[in-house]
């Protein structure tokens, strides 16, 4: 997959909004998510995007419940966009990347995060699932999922969701370290580009 940001098939122009301002509301809401190997192909996206598209971009990943995650440090390396762990109540702001905080859940919800602690004590935690309901449900057409390598079947239900409200969704290619988490969405047929 060309996971090129700046590939006119997957990101379009910033619609005239107004990218100094920080208050102004993203064009887009982009979330990636993934969980084994996929560390390297959210820093390769990273180095890629360019800072001031406009675009704001929310990273879940399948982090263990009680160890730090450093991903917003890595990223930070990466961009010069504001790399943060997201907060509950935050307003989603156009060129920054906010992540997922471990033993947590994620919503969004009037263009502003919400977090939550982790409710599923076994069994299958599905956060990038969760995250893309919500936001296909409030972003509609502005919402964009993109899965990168990862195992199980997370984010299957959630490229429905957002196909279903007009988003717009991406699979990361053979080049996924581990291909689950892509091949499951791509079985949706709710994948527009690959």
């Amino acid at each position: 997959m060309n996971l090129s940001p700046n590939s006119p098939r997957f990101l379009q122009p910033n619609s005239g909004h107004d990218q100094d301002s920080s208050l102004a509301e993203p064009t887009k809401v982009i979330c990636l998510g993934s969980s084994a190997g996929g560390l390297s192909a959210l820093v390769d996206f990273f180095r890629r995007m360019e800072p001031g598209s406009g675009r704001a971009f929310v990273v879940i990943q399948h982090l263990k419940a009680d160890a730090p995650s450093l991903t917003p440090e890595i990223l930070s390396r990466v961009t010069s966009m504001p790399v943060t762990a997201a907060h509950d109540g935050e307003v989603v702001l156009p060129n920054h990347v906010y992540t997922i905080a471990p033993n947590t859940q994620l919503t969004m919800s009037d263009g502003r995060l919400h977090v939550a602690q982790r409710t599923e004590s076994s069994g299958r935690h599905k956060p990038f699932d969760r995250f893309l309901k919500s936001l296909a449900i409030d972003c509609r057409e502005r919402a964009i999922g993109v899965v990168l390598s990862g195992y199980d079947g997370d984010g299957s239900d959630g490229f429905v969701a957002i196909k279903a409200m007009g988003g717009r969704t991406f699979a990361q290619d053979k080049s996924a370290e581990v291909d689950e988490m892509p091949q499951h969405a791509m079985a949706t047929g709710c994948v527009d580009q690959v």
